[in-house]
């Protein structure tokens, strides 16, 4: 009887754990729309750069309707113990390296924090990632690759003894998170380095990621198959992908592939002296995030890998401080934007394209915002004790003279840029495959298919809408209340999707094929 209940319990526990493992595909829909927590962890003492986080954050995060949190984090510094500047970065010295990733220990108070924090959100039903981010991080490991030659007194020789020790200061680091997230739940994610492109280069990157995934998996429990966000080296924005040695994506069934966008950095930037577009939405700027965002998806599709958009945003609606109730303007004679950034309109206009054109391609996205301080604000958090001074008359203007701004003290209501949120919150759907839904009980039945000029929809309850996709995940038109698609005529022969909401709530999508 022991043995029979050991081998059932065994037979249980293998199944339950296959149970558990998590897609990728299955992972990106389930983060879907996500926000970063920038500023906080990875700031050198946490409330340095924004408000510290509390439990109340996490539940407005989710109330809004975000389903996924990045969390930057810095664990170089003061956080992690073991000097690595004892060693050579001279050329050919790595044969006197002596130490190991047993002489950096990671701050156990820290990593206490870390796991209070995650632990608050995963509570709230938010996927979690762990973001290796920080400025400690760029001047301690970072900037010693250094591959665009910016920083000589910090820059190692590959063959150095200091470049081996800061790989394994690095990888202790990740054992350490490793271990102590072993067992919790596969809702979160570790990525590995944020934008290590600007120093790092291809072969580098690819070395890292190699020697971090394997790190992370040789622990065990949930991190066997847990996902791990990577990015490549050398190339930024939408190329950053690209430099991931194919054989780690062929090597590993849980990767997911991140790049950041903030294209026209003259827009995104505009609070900044010298960055003077201040508005942004014309069919050419669309134009280009639509080129960018295929050649993502193209490269998703030929790798067989899952896409997270790790960060976006554009500057501050005229260049406000939520902190201080302040315009950032040039002098107290200017008018107008006078590089104040963005006018209102047209910061909303490009978080809502972005959102859109990321969701409609079946892409995750965590937008940047890092706080009440920042100059990329979406949630207005503060200490209990905290009201902000301003105007909010400012924000229904186009153009105005500092001058004749007479500021109101009024107690901030609301935690968030209201017209941001929402539209990162409503734009796009996501372009379902065929065997997502499959469990809807209602009869549905696509014909004509393949199809030429018309197709009709079979269906026991009412079409609320319908939506059809190119196979690149493309939304290319919808209809309500109709069960028949009469204008095939224009589209090209090919494959496509179909997305249709019945009455009843119950969804169903398809392919249909049409042919010329």
């Amino acid at each position: 009887m022991k043995n029979n209940f050991f081998l059932i319990f065994t037979l249980w526990f293998s199944m339950s754990n296959l149970v558990a493992q998590i897609t990728p595909e299955q992972m990106v829909k389930r983060m879907g729309r996500g926000i970063n927590i920038g500023n906080v962890l990875s700031a050198p003492v946490e409330g340095n750069w924004a408000p510290k986080i509390t439990l109340k954050y996490f539940q407005d995060v989710s109330e809004a309707g975000f389903t996924c949190v990045r969390i930057p984090m810095d664990f170089f510094g003061s956080r992690t113990g073991g000097d690595t500047s004892i060693y050579s970065k001279a050329a050919g010295t790595s044969d006197s390296y002596t130490g190991n990733i047993d002489d950096y220990q990671v701050s156990a108070s820290y990593l206490n924090r870390v796991e209070q924090v995650v632990n608050w959100a995963l509570g709230e039903g938010l996927v979690t990632i762990i973001d290796f981010h920080g400025s400690t991080l760029k001047t301690e490991f970072l900037y010693t690759f250094d591959r665009k030659n910016k920083h000589p007194d910090i820059k190692t020789d590959p063959t150095s003894a200091k470049r081996l020790a800061d790989l394994d200061k690095f990888t202790a680091i990740w054992t350490a998170i490793s271990k102590r997230f072993k067992n919790t739940s596969e809702n979160l994610l570790f990525e590995v380095v944020n934008e290590p492109y600007f120093e790092i280069g291809e072969e580098d990157m690819n070395t890292i990621n190699s020697k971090i995934i394997s790190a992370i998996r040789n622990t065990g429990g949930n991190n066997a198959t847990r996902n791990i966000i990577i990015t490549g080296g050398l190339k930024n924005a939408e190329e950053a992908p690209t430099t991931i040695n194919p054989a780690i994506l062929n090597g590993d069934d849980h990767l997911i592939a991140s790049f950041h966008y903030y294209k026209p950095n003259v827009f995104t930037k505009s609070s900044i002296e010298g960055k003077d577009q201040n508005s942004w939405g014309s069919a050419a700027d669309k134009a280009a995030i639509d080129a960018a965002f295929d050649s993502v998806l193209n490269w998703s599709a030929d790798h067989d890998t899952e896409i997270l958009l790790g960060e976006f945003g554009a500057d501050n609606s005229l260049g406000y401080d939520y902190s201080t109730g302040d315009l950032h303007v040039v002098n107290s004679n200017s008018t107008g934007f006078a590089d104040g950034g963005p006018d209102k309109a047209s910061r909303v206009a490009y978080y809502r394209y972005l959102a859109e054109q990321a969701i409609n391609r079946g892409f995750a996205f965590t937008v940047w915002d890092a706080g009440p301080e920042s100059n990329k604000t979406i949630n207005k958090r503060t200490d209990a004790s905290s009201t902000y001074n301003y105007d909010i008359s400012q924000f229904n203007v186009i153009s105005y003279n500092p001058k004749n701004t007479v500021k109101s003290t009024v107690q901030d209501t609301s935690i968030w840029v209201e017209d941001v949120k929402d539209a990162l919150l409503t734009a796009g759907e996501w372009p379902l495959a065929v065997d997502d839904e499959v469990a809807v009980k209602d009869f549905v039945k696509i014909y004509p298919n393949p199809a030429k000029e018309y197709i009709s929809i079979a269906s026991e309850n009412p079409v609320k809408k319908l939506s059809v996709y190119s196979v690149l995940g493309r939304k290319l038109f919808e209809k309500s209340n109709t069960k028949q698609i009469t204008d095939l005529i224009d589209l090209k022969a090919g494959v496509y999707l179909i997305r249709i909401i019945l009455e009843n709530g119950n969804v169903y999508s398809d392919k249909f094929i049409i042919e010329k």
